[in-house]
């Protein structure tokens, strides 16, 4: 393979674990962030 067959292949790989990554923050029920990035405090942040 050629040097930009695998960087093409690098790049997909990453976009792919960055899209995985982003799934699992988001349908994390623990967490903190919204799907859109926003914080929402719990509430045992507000006592």
């Amino acid at each position: 393979m050629d040097m930009h067959a695998l960087a093409g292949i690098a790049v997909l790989l990453v976009l792919a674990a960055v899209s995985a990554y982003r799934d699992a923050l988001r349908n994390d029920p623990m967490s903190k962030l919204s799907a859109s990035g926003v914080r929402f405090p719990h509430s045992d942040d507000l006592e």
